[in-house]
């Protein structure tokens, strides 16, 4: 009986981590509203409390910092630090990607290597989108499980 009450723990929370992470991803694709305003260092101005959030599916294995600088002057690079914090965490490593201006998706850097424990840092040049104004990117593993997302003011 106690070995039946356990699964059925398991199970339970299971589904509720399901739906938790189903709500993450539709909280996900909405529309970019406000963004963490950083410094060409990385230092938070202001903070938005929407942005660079961990999934549940990977909540306290993973660690995402603010993008910076953000907003992001067109012709200079932009990164996005990461933490790993366990091996084996994440399942082929990490991507980060958004829309173009075309409506298309445009992977924008990889971190292969993210399955180790350690930091790693995304860089992208935010001129490759061809897009202006507020624009939402998402880290995803590289089975397309959403890792965390935020949002970018791309400045002309």
């Amino acid at each position: 009986m106690l070995r039946f009450c356990c699964v059925l723990l398991l199970l339970l929370s299971a589904c509720d981590t399901g739906e938790d992470q189903d709500e993450f991803e539709n909280q996900a694709f909405s529309e970019p509203s406000g963004f963490t305003r950083t410094s060409v260092s990385g230092e938070i101005q202001s903070k938005d409390d929407d942005d660079w959030r961990i999934s549940p599916a990977y909540f306290g294995r993973v660690v995402i910092d603010p993008a910076f600088p953000n907003p992001a002057p067109s012709g200079e690079t932009v990164a996005i630090p990461v933490r790993v914090r366990l091996s084996n965490s994440v399942q082929g490593g990490l991507e980060i990607t958004s829309y173009d201006a075309d409506g298309i998706p445009r992977r924008l850097d990889s971190i292969p290597d993210a399955r180790d424990p350690g930091s790693y840092v995304f860089r992208f040049l935010p001129r490759t989108l061809g897009v202006t104004g507020l624009v939402r990117v998402f880290i995803v593993d590289t089975q397309g499980g959403l890792v965390s997302y935020g949002d970018i003011q791309m400045n002309e």
